[in-house]
């Protein structure tokens, strides 16, 4: 931009001409000079300049159709346009106005108010331009940071997917070696045993009897080694999905009766009483018998391992949970406890609660890894509580009837496609876990914490229900198949509409140094209670009514976020939608104070959505503030007169006076609230509900 403003003077009176370039040349200005309109448009194109004044009554083209010429080029439209005639009817002066000009000045002039009007003009036009060149560096600015965002996560979802094909390829092929090496040990062990038990025999009949002891250990060392080889097939099958359900009918009572013939050789080793109850009401359950003996067997094996002259219970009753039936079997035992760091450590394959129990009762750590597994697999839960010291009580629950493998995923476009029926409450929260209890148990937290409620099971199902709801907060589990709560975040954090929702780590391991450094809010450690979610949710107002929460509606990506961080800065909450479709959807949980509108929009535009809003009585009252950049006809300004509180141009709009208006209308909206509240109690005092009455 030169250092002096440039004015282009037009009149077809040369008289005038050599009047205003010395006027304006004494004051500092550049002056260009055409005697015609087609001249004037030729010099603006060679050198634009800051300022036009132009004469109406002109031979060829007049003072209007010279304008109308102008304003039709893109560079030259934005140029202010100052009528300077002779000419005093208003209907010209109106004339004027209508073509695009932005001042009229009557000959004979005054000097001076001639030279104020062409600075304030010229320096309107100057710090527009300014403006202007900013508003584009900052877009350009954003638009870069935008895609290199975007190449960042490319990049890092590519090393993901690799880090992730190699991960389960080791897997594969560890839980391949594992199963190779199984039944590779599982032949000559076999023979170890048979042969040993046929030694036994023959000693026997020999008068041997010496030997018999030895011959004894060898068979029962044998026998251990094969039960070790049998679970580390189990876990191989399990990592590798190959295991399967077998479901048949089974009698409770003979279930509970076999196993208690079985385990008390065990139990009485150590010199421990066993007491059995068994409800009434229990007769026939669906399950995979084997599993669900072989999860008995090891609990009660373990309860005899760690109990001396103690007692061990073993309980099996029905219960009722979530309107469905389940048969609980607890397993209770006196003896040596646990503290909660080893509680942590239960389930996790060839891990002992420490070293000297490994060295003093021996095992190898698979075994309740495995039922746990078992227990999932089934659609069951095992849960424990333990005293050190004290002793430990083991619950395994499974359904009385238990489904079918292969329809365990078949809720996931019933979940998407049901969104309407959660449940009524103050902020959407997500769940989503791959462990069917841990969803049911923290829907059920949160749902009488007053929230609405939606669970995915898998992070693909998660993150389109992410996409659907725009939930307030998530609860994501980290350690998920497929995938897994890392990628689930760092998509999350990477998509412009659902980066600011409160993401909530949950993990049996501790990684919240990681969590941190990918976006998440908080982490906790399961398991989580209801007293942790109440607390950390309040933490973060998730479902306050603050009437703090700015709705931002635009289909412009760099707008829209520049929009948004610019409210978040002022200490406004933020919800943005892309366009009036999706705002409209999601008027009701958000409950917005304030909508911010663009009105030219794909699938619904800012003046549908409006009177969308009106028609409802629930919305009538929420302030909309315009921010557009058409140029709004009179019929257009009509539409909107009554239902939009201001209307700003994104081009030339003040940061400082939308804020203002902002912060003043919340500040009535808050007013106007809390007076609604108050008129609706005194209504429900003077007259109660019928249900109070009975």
């Amino acid at each position: 931009m030169a250092d002096k403003s440039t004015v282009l003077v037009v009149d077809d009176n040369l008289a005038n001409l050599a009047l205003l370039n010395g006027i304006l040349q004494e004051e500092g200005f550049e002056v260009l000079l055409a005697k015609t309109g087609q001249m004037a448009l030729e010099t603006a194109q060679e050198t634009p300049p800051d300022l036009i004044l132009l004469d109406i009554t002109m031979p060829g083209w007049d003072g209007f159709e010279t304008c109308q010429h102008i304003k039709r080029i893109d560079k030259l439209s934005t140029i202010p346009i100052l009528f300077l005639s002779g000419l005093t009817n208003p209907k010209d002066r109106l004339q004027a106005f209508n073509v695009g000009g932005v001042d009229y000045v009557s000959k004979p002039f005054q000097q001076e108010e001639l030279l104020a009007r062409v600075r304030t003009h010229v320096e309107l036009y100057r710090l527009r331009e300014k403006l202007e060149l900013e508003i584009q560096k900052r877009d350009n600015q954003l638009l870069a940071y935008a895609n290199d965002l975007e190449h960042k996560v490319i990049e890092r979802t590519q090393e993901l997917k690799q880090a992730k094909e190699q991960a389960e390829t080791a897997n594969t092929a560890k839980s391949q070696f594992l199963a190779n090496m199984s039944h590779e040990l599982r032949t000559p062990m076999n023979a170890i045993i048979g042969y040993s038990e046929m030694l036994i025999e023959d000693a026997e009949d020999l008068g041997f009897n010496d030997c018999s002891d030895d011959l004894e250990k060898i068979r029962a060392a044998g026998n251990h080694l094969l039960g070790l080889i049998n679970s580390v097939l189990d876990l191989s099958k399990i990592e590798s999905g190959k295991m399967e359900l077998f479901l048949e009918q089974v009698q409770v009572q003979k279930l509970v009766r076999d196993l208690e013939l079985t385990i008390k050789p065990l139990i009485g080793k150590k010199q421990n009483q066993l007491k059995v109850i068994v409800d009434d009401k229990l007769s026939l359950i669906q399950t995979d018998i084997t599993k669900t003996r072989q999860i008995l067997l090891n609990l009660l094996s373990n309860a005899a391992k760690f109990t001396e002259t103690g007692v061990i219970s073993f309980k099996a009753s029905q219960i009722i949970q979530q309107n469905k039936e389940w048969i609980q079997f607890k397993i209770a035992d006196t003896g040596i406890g646990m503290t909660g760091e080893q509680v942590k450590k239960l389930f996790q394959p060839f891990t002992q609660v420490d070293a000297s129990t490994t060295r003093r009762f021996g095992g190898t750590g698979l075994g309740l890894a495995i039922s746990k597994e078992f227990a999932d697999m089934m659609g069951g839960s095992i849960q424990v509580n333990s005293e050190f010291g004290e002793g430990s009580t083991f619950i395994l629950t499974l359904p009385i009837n238990t489904k079918a493998q292969e329809k365990i995923h078949s809720e996931h476009d019933a979940v998407i496609a049901k969104t309407q029926e959660l449940l009524e409450g103050d902020g959407i929260v997500l769940v989503i876990d791959d462990d069917k209890i841990v969803r049911e148990l923290l829907k059920n937290y949160l749902s009488k914490l007053g929230y609405a409620v939606a669970v995915a099971d898998s992070g693909q199902q998660g993150l389109q229900l992410a996409k659907k709801l725009r939930p307030d907060a998530i609860i994501l589990d980290v350690m998920m198949p497929e995938t897994d709560g890392w990628h689930v975040l760092s998509t999350l954090k990477t998509d412009p509409l659902l980066t600011d929702i409160h993401v909530i780590m949950t993990s049996i391991e501790e990684h919240r140094n990681r969590g941190y450094a990918l976006g998440a809010t908080d982490y906790l450690v399961k398991p989580v209670g209801r007293d942790q979610l109440a607390n950390i949710l309040g933490k973060y107002k998730i479902g306050a009514n603050d009437n703090d929460l700015v709705m931002v509606v635009d289909d412009d990506l760099v707008v829209r976020e520049a929009t948004a961080e610019l409210l978040k800065l002022e200490g406004w909450r933020v919800f943005k939608a892309e366009n009036g479709q999706v705002a409209l959807e999601h008027l009701n949980d958000k409950k917005p104070s304030l909508i911010l509108l663009d009105l030219l929009m794909p699938v619904m535009d800012g003046f549908a959505f409006i009177d969308k809003i009106r028609e409802n009585a629930h919305w009538q009252n929420i302030p909309v503030v315009v921010l557009t950049s058409t140029k709004l006809s009179s019929g257009d300004m009509q539409r909107l007169q009554g239902y939009v509180e201001t209307i700003f141009t994104k081009q030339t709009y003040e940061k400082a006076d939308l804020l203002e208006n902002i912060r003043g209308l919340l500040v009535t909206a808050t007013a106007t609230n809390r007076e609604l509240e108050t008129d609706k109690t005194s209504f429900d005092t003077e007259f109660p509900p019928a249900s109070a009455l009975l």
